[in-house]
């Protein structure tokens, strides 16, 4: 069976995004290019002889499509060039580089079976949310993670906050004269064990007396999750430049809106936001602004709402109760504003309607959920 090898520049921070000249948010691209060295690219070739199919993400896609065809004449961008190149994307209706394919059904499955044709082994580089599926699928075979002696401090890291645990075995490492470490892992079929597991676990006392410093940093607060319905796509038809544009945009319209209704923006998520208020009302009254506010600019909003226990952590908040915010925010659909019972119970207004939309479970939450919507008459 063909191998799927994932292969990343990655710095301290665990940031993969603009390793090159593509744009970051920030401006901080390029890190990577300052520290390649002659035998980091010397390997790099190595690699690319290795493989027989590069697996990329729209993203990356677009930007090696932007430049691998006009690079400088070498031996590597014309390996490149000349690979079978399959692009998964549900958005882009044709792939004009050559050797160029496109995935958008079921990419896991079309993926699976590509592994099982004849051929060698399979590369993807970049692509960080086509990577998250993969692990989540149990298709990749190695991860070839470089990793770059520099902190970043923004930009989209390989792995999201939501992956499930994975558990990895060290197969190979190399230094290279720059500093930076290659570090090659393969999937562990079973979990790892330790006697410093059981020698290290808490005794009933050393619990109470934590949970008793934590509960001192402990409120209840009202949690409202949003983001833009089909980001994917309104990124890739705005462009970068057009999107970036449009998320300044965004986050301008919610910054005014949390602050109109009292609440407290814990941070922008990328394409929404996490924010608190000291009542219910006043996160639901913040949500339905927002959507019509967005709605005027032609962008579409989904929201949910949580009311409970919260841990503050300096900047950040944390806590079963934001886990609960944001796993109902995915069962809200475009401009809907999902909430559970407490808010329903504690909110008040006359022109507040609440319709049941039945007991769900909530991934990594205990229980079963009565989600609402919530709308005003």
């Amino acid at each position: 069976m063909r191998r799927v090898i994932v292969s990343e520049f990655m710095t301290l921070d665990g940031v993969i995004e603009a390793p090159g000249y593509e744009e970051h948010r920030d401006g901080k691209n390029a890190w990577a290019l300052q520290l390649t060295s002659a035998d980091m690219q010397a390997d790099a070739i190595q690699q690319l002889s290795e493989i027989d199919t590069i697996l990329l993400g729209r993203v990356t896609y677009q930007i090696w499509a932007a430049f691998w065809p006009t690079a400088p004449p070498d031996a590597f961008a014309a390996r490149i060039n000349a690979l079978p190149k399959y692009v998964v994307s549900t958005t882009l209706r044709e792939v004009v580089w050559n050797n160029s394919s496109l995935i958008n059904g079921d990419a896991m499955a079309e993926i699976s079976e590509l592994k099982q044709r004849p051929g060698g082994d399979i590369l993807v580089s970049g692509s960080a949310d086509l990577v998250n599926s993969l692990t989540t699928f149990d298709l990749v075979d190695e991860y070839r993670l470089r990793v770059y002696p520099v902190v970043l401090g923004s930009g989209k890291r390989l792995f999201r906050d939501e992956t499930d645990t994975t558990h990895l075995q060290l197969v190979g490492t190399r230094a290279f004269e720059s500093g930076v470490v290659l570090l090659r892992y393969q999937p562990a079929r079973e979990s790892p064990t330790s006697e410093y597991s059981e020698a290290f676990t808490w005794t009933a006392e050393q619990i109470k007396s934590l949970q008793a410093a934590q509960n001192a940093d402990r409120i209840l607060a009202s949690i409202l999750f949003t983001d833009i319905v089909d980001s994917t796509g309104r990124a890739a038809a705005l462009g970068d430049r057009g999107w970036r544009q449009l998320l300044d945009r965004h986050d301008r319209a919610a910054r005014e809106e949390v602050k109109r209704f009292r609440g407290r923006l814990i941070r922008t998520t990328g394409d929404g936001i996490l924010a608190t208020f000291d009542a219910p009302t006043r996160a639901l009254r913040c949500a339905f602004g927002l959507i019509e506010k967005l709605a005027d600019s032609g962008l579409g909003i989904r929201a949910a709402i949580h009311t409970g226990e919260i841990e503050l952590l300096d900047e950040d908040i944390g806590g079963i109760g934001v886990h609960i915010a944001a796993r109902a925010l995915g069962k809200a659909g475009e401009r809907q504003v999902v909430v559970t019972r407490t808010v329903r119970d504690l909110a008040t207004g006359a022109d507040l309607d609440f319709t049941p939309l039945g007991s769900v479970g909530l991934r990594g939450v205990p229980g079963e959920w009565e989600l609402f919507e919530a709308s005003i008459s």
